[in-house]
Formats: C-alpha cells, structure tokens, sequence
C-alpha cells in the first residue's frame, strides 16, 4: 500500500472513530442503582425507566413507571414488549403505598413473569432490601423529569442535581 493510500485510510479510520464517539457522548449513561434508597427513590420519582436483570438467569424486564398526574403516592407501571424502546409498552399495573397491584386493565396476570419480577423488587425495596440476585438498571435519564444525565453524582443514583434538591 502506497504512503498516500496508508494517509487517507488512516484519516478515514479517525474520523470514523471521532463520528463515533461523539455519538456515544450523547447517548445516555446507563448505570446501575445499587443502594435500596436510590432504587426505590428512582423508581417512584415520576418518570422513571429501567431495567430489572436477575443475576441468576439473566433475565431482565424493563419498566416505565409514571406518576399519576393528580394523586402524589399513585404510579402507573408499564413493561417493554416490543423492539420500540419509546413506544412498545403495556400497561400492568400500578404501585400505591410502595406496594405493586394489578387493576382490571392490567394486559398480564399474576404468574407472569414481569409482574412477579416487578412485585419482587418493590416489596423487598419497600422493606428496605436490595435483594442480591437483583441488578436495577437506570438508562441515563433522570427519574423525575426525564432529562439525560451528565453530573457524576446524578448518573449514580439517577435523579438529576436540580430535582434531587426538590
């Protein structure tokens, strides 16, 4: 290969790697919760999408939890069960009193899977217990108002600076 043809191939590969990682910059950092009081404080924030993944099996689910725009202890929960991140949820159910339940429109029954890992993870996190086999994935975005995080501190516990001051 000609000193010419080794110059532009090099230059191509940079600016591939450079296109790419400014790519990753702006995609949001995943992490995972892993004190009982940052998970269930993420969870029940408002806006809160995650993941649960048993250590065990490797299974996980990924949640949307909403707060219910006129009543503060009611949280509508929805489960991905499609290729769409943003849009392939089904609602299950809703977290009152720190306790998980279904309602009449609930699209699962009790011994499905997401709603027994579901209820797993929000009776034990109630009772202040993060059970060991359980990983809690937040994706990069604060619980509450939704926004990517960036701040160190905010990406370990998922709530951004501004709302954890609320």
């Amino acid at each position: 290969m000609n000193t010419m043809m080794q110059s532009e191939t090099k230059n191509a590969v940079s600016a591939m790697l450079d296109a790419t990682l400014d790519e990753m910059e702006q995609l949001p950092q995943r992490r995972q919760l892993k004190s009982t009081a940052d998970a269930l404080a993420f969870i029940l924030a408002g806006k809160a999408i995650f993941t649960l993944k048993s250590k065990a099996t490797g299974t996980r689910y990924t949640y949307r939890v909403s707060r219910a725009k006129d009543k503060q202890d009611l949280f509508f929960v929805s489960v991905l069960s499609g290729p769409d991140n943003t849009s392939d949820y089904n609602y299950i159910g809703v977290i009152s009193n720190r306790v998980f339940r279904l309602t009449q429109k609930s699209s699962m029954n009790r011994t499905s899977k997401p709603i027994i890992a579901i209820d797993f993870a929000v009776r034990h996190l109630a009772a202040g217990n993060l059970p060991e086999q359980l990983e809690i994935w937040h994706e990069g975005r604060c619980g509450l108002c939704g926004r990517k995080l960036t701040v160190p501190e905010s990406i370990e516990r998922g709530i951004g600076p501004e709302c954890a001051s609320k």
